[in-house]
């Protein structure tokens, strides 16, 4: 966790759902201006889960992975439903692949009410996630299993907005999680569901 925080937490992962234990004043700054989609996606268009290109190298940041794909053609994948990825030494997402797996996921997440909303992931490796526009979880680089800062994510329209997430797995084991509180929420994250996310096929949502 970053020194931000000024406090010790402690995570423990119960049937599906986080929770973390920490001393008063842990936070992250508020992250706002976060713009929905215009128009907002029509309900016939969308189809479940999250596009996914895949790009087979060795990765040691997140920005590699773009890098690359300006040279090599992605290989696109099953659709992703839900980020709740802890597979130890198995293949990655939905690529059939182990090991040196790139992935940039994009398409929408579903906010139901306005307010501030608390996100965090896990992640093996690198993770960068933006959400209307803005970075909203950056741990970029190669690591073991380890959780995001918790982020306060301020919505001020509800509805449906762009998401882009790249992500590595460099070698032997993968994860990629990712956990929100609603607004009026306290003490638990969930895993964010899978009604939440959808696509638009052949489309790149503009961030």
């Amino acid at each position: 966790m970053s020194a931000r925080f000024g406090a010790v937490v402690a995570a423990a992962l119960f049937a599906g759902s986080l929770t973390f234990v920490a001393s008063a004043g842990m936070a992250a700054d508020l992250v706002s201006g976060l713009k929905p989609a215009a128009p907002q996606p029509s309900a016939a268009d969308l189809k479940p889960g999250l596009a996914v290109t895949y790009y087979f190298n060795e990765f040691n940041d997140t920005r590699e992975i773009l890098d690359w794909a300006k040279y090599k053609d992605g290989v696109k994948g099953e659709p992703i439903l839900i980020l709740d990825y802890f597979v130890g030494d198995g293949d990655v997402l939905t690529s059939g692949r182990a090991d040196e797996v790139g992935a940039d996921i994009r398409g929408y997440i579903n906010f139901p009410s306005a307010g501030t909303y608390t996100i965090a992931m896990r992640s093996n490796d690198g993770v960068d996630l933006k959400i209307g526009g803005v970075r909203v979880v950056h741990d970029p680089d190669v690591h073991s299993d380890r959780f995001s800062e918790l982020t306060p994510v301020e919505i001020k329209t509800p509805g449906w907005y762009p998401l882009h997430l790249l992500y590595f797995e460099k070698r032997v084991t993968s994860t990629v999680e990712l956990y929100w509180l609603k607004p009026g929420g306290s003490g638990q994250l969930d895993f964010v569901p899978e009604e939440a996310f959808a696509h638009i096929p052949g489309e790149v949502p503009q961030n």
